[in-house]
């Protein structure tokens, strides 16, 4: 999409010409763009992976509802058009503007910022869990992978798309398993809320030694609370920094719980909801990947990260709990 068609989208929030566009950090599933006019700063982001506007539409009143939380860091505000409504059709795309934050993306690896990209994550937490009756529906979830993306409704037919080997293909499968019996359970007894959903330390925004932003709510919904800190943690095995994983994750979980602290119970079942990020992960990549929008490269290093976590919660997932009942100030 060329400089013209954003202009035709622009055009609809009645932003000054001329304006300058420039391309942002990451993302893989929308079109996203920064724009400089007379008027200010925006972002213009095209969703290029929707069909319909429901999800959106929750998305945009969960913006509007944190607008006045008195965060110490800014949300995305969604602008309203000329028409009124935060959410345009332009050529079958839904469009949306948003005022541009101030700061720049953190590195993956968080760098210096960890601890307070840590205490950011559960501020917003606090903040979403005061929130409820929605005009909006929002998406609930239930941890199942088959329920991550139309195209994928059954296991067995997911790992024929994995990529793997045979041999790697059936571990995956009895990981995915015992995964799927772990999850009924703790979908029955945990807390739930609104949650972000997809936390990284790319979708915060920093200046100035503070974290400015947090970004990327489009897969904000219903969820078990502490899937918010699973997803945070999910990084570390795989990418254990110079702390190693269990350290790193002593690091993040230590500074979120001294701003939220999860129950014991949640915290207990940090080492199965990191296998539950790994299967639905894998399973979203392999809807993709039917949709035609991803490949099996794409997919590949997916479903080695859910059986390399599996693995790594095998071995370390004992430990990880008895660290991180003491971020709650609990004895071991």
């Amino acid at each position: 999409m060329g400089p013209s068609d954003l202009d035709a989208v622009c055009d609809l929030w009645r932003l000054p010409r001329p304006r300058a566009y420039s391309a942002t950090e990451g993302g893989y599933q929308n079109l996203t763009r920064y724009v400089s006019c007379a008027a200010g700063e925006f972002v213009v982001r095209l969703y290029t992976n929707v069909a319909e506007s429901a999800r959106q539409r929750f998305e945009h009143e969960l913006l509007g509802r944190l607008q006045p939380a008195e965060l110490s860091f800014a949300v995305p505000r969604p602008l309203p058009s000329d028409d009124g409504d935060t959410l345009r059709v332009v050529d079958g795309r839904l469009a949306a503007l948003y005022a541009r934050i101030p700061g720049a993306p953190l590195s993956k690896d968080g760098g210096l910022y960890v601890e307070k990209a840590a205490a950011a994550l559960a501020e917003l937490d606090a903040a979403l869990g005061g929130l409820v009756r929605w005009g909006a529906r929002p998406a609930v979830f239930d941890g199942d992978m088959r329920h991550v993306h139309p195209l994928v409704t059954d296991v067995e037919s997911a790992l024929e798309d994995s990529g793997l080997s045979p041999e790697h293909a059936r571990a995956l499968g009895d990981c995915l398993l015992r995964t799927s019996e772990l999850t009924g359970p703790l979908y029955a007894s945990l807390p739930q809320q609104v949650t972000h959903g997809d936390f990284a330390f790319g979708n915060t925004l920093v200046a100035d030694g503070r974290v400015t932003g947090l970004l990327d709510f489009e897969h904000a919904g219903i969820d078990v609370r502490a899937c918010d800190l699973a997803v945070a943690l999910y990084r570390f095995p795989a990418h254990p920094g110079t702390l190693g994983a269990l350290g790193e994750c002593e690091r993040f979980g230590r500074a979120y719980c001294a701003v939220l602290p999860l129950d014991v119970t949640e915290l207990a079942a940090l080492p199965a909801l990191l296998m539950v990020r790994g299967a639905l992960s894998f399973a979203h990549w392999v809807g993709r990947y039917r949709a035609g929008v991803a490949t099996v490269d794409d997919v590949r290093p997916r479903a080695e990260r859910a059986l390399f976590t599996s693995d790594w919660v095998e071995a370390n997932g004992e430990a990880l709990v008895r660290n991180a009942i003491v971020w709650i100030g609990e004895r071991v």
